[in-house]
């Protein structure tokens, strides 16, 4: 996965003290982590943050070796509630589960020295990685608003902050789901996107170049073929074939339908701590992302996918943490100085 990384680079030993030295620098009051190896829970992680006065929880994946934790400075906030979510049990959004085995962590958090009414909803999450997955990992976002506005349900004075790796581009269908002002219109390539993908779907777009070959009844009234009882039966069952492929082409449009109107009507809008990251930093502008930076991982493929949502009507973004320059990233990370291959993101809420 990161041939342009050293062996050093890619060791624990060596991204532990890197680790530790980048949260001991930052120490948020509140810290999201995904991809936390059970072991280095128990030998690492755990530890350091009774040390350094956090109350912490982790949520493992059943068959993963990893998952997801919060954290929380106990001197600011105390837990009073939490809630775990298996992100494969999306039956209850469109009828079928999903075998991703990806993992949500709620916690809600009271402040111990301010008003006891105020309070905060943290949920942090890891979607699905595939690329092409975008119609699994939305049904992922309806599972996890579902689990947070059950949370929300019941403190419903406090405000929600949204953090993870979402494996979702700032252009995505799920982005502008979650951010926009209701109702969304997404344009046709995401709606194209959010199509399931099947086997056939995947080994075509490997094949892309290649030429089409023409269908039995295209050769024959082109005259290139005389049709025999053997063609017309080939014909025929390929024209079923075709039928088919249409009806479930309609049915997954169907359900991806159902699904976008599901996110608008349950969902709340969130917004994004670096919505806006390219109007401070231009150099990080593309037309193509708006205002997100050009990248939060930096490996092989470079791009967006992390982000701090949070709900703009109680809270508000007074500072992000700026992110490093590409020169000390090239030609991609983990290395010698960052221990990741994504970029820490900080928030100072008012």
């Amino acid at each position: 996965m990161f041939p342009y990384a050293s062996k050093a680079s890619l060791k624990w030993k060596t991204r532990r003290p890197l680790l530790l030295a980048e949260l001991s620098y930052l120490k948020p009051d509140i810290m999201c982590l995904q991809e936390v190896y059970t072991k280095n829970w128990d030998d690492t992680y755990d530890h350091w943050f009774k040390r350094e006065g956090y109350g912490a929880q982790m949520f493992q994946s059943v068959y993963k070796s990893h998952g997801v934790s919060v954290s929380w400075n106990k001197e600011r906030f105390e837990v009073v509630d939490q809630l775990c979510v298996r992100m494969d049990g999306t039956e209850q959004v469109c009828g079928e589960k999903l075998e991703t085995d990806n993992v949500a962590l709620i916690v809600v958090l009271r402040f111990t020295e301010e008003d006891k009414d105020a309070g905060l909803v943290v949920s942090n999450t890891h979607l699905y990685w595939k690329p092409s997955a975008c119609f699994e990992r939305l049904q992922q976002q309806v599972l996890l608003q579902r689990a947070v506005r059950k949370m929300q349900d019941k403190y419903p004075q406090y405000a929600c902050i949204s953090c993870g790796d979402y494996n979702t581009t700032p252009d995505d269908a799920g982005y502008a789901l979650l951010t926009m002002p209701r109702p969304v219109t997404l344009n046709e390539w995401q709606l194209d996107n959010l199509l399931p993908q099947t086997q056939a779907d995947e080994e075509d777009s490997d094949d892309s170049d290649s030429a089409k070959p023409l269908s039995y009844s295209e050769m024959a009234a082109a005259g290139t073929c005389a049709e025999t009882d053997e063609s017309i039966s080939k014909r025929r069952k390929l024209e079923d074939e075709e039928r088919e492929i249409e009806q479930q082409l309609q049915r997954d449009t169907q359900r991806v339908e159902q699904l976008v109107n599901t996110m608008q009507e349950e969902g709340q809008v969130l917004k994004s701590c670096y919505g806006t990251y390219a109007d401070v930093d231009p150099s990080y502008r593309t037309e193509q992302w708006k205002g997100e930076p050009v990248y939060t991982n930096y490996s092989l493929w470079k791009g967006t996918l992390d982000y701090i949502f949070y709900s703009p009507s109680k809270l508000a973004v007074h500072e992000v943490l700026s992110l490093p320059k590409e020169d000390k990233l090239m030609p991609g990370i983990p290395n010698d100085k960052f221990s990741s291959d994504h970029v820490s993101l900080v928030a100072r809420f008012g």
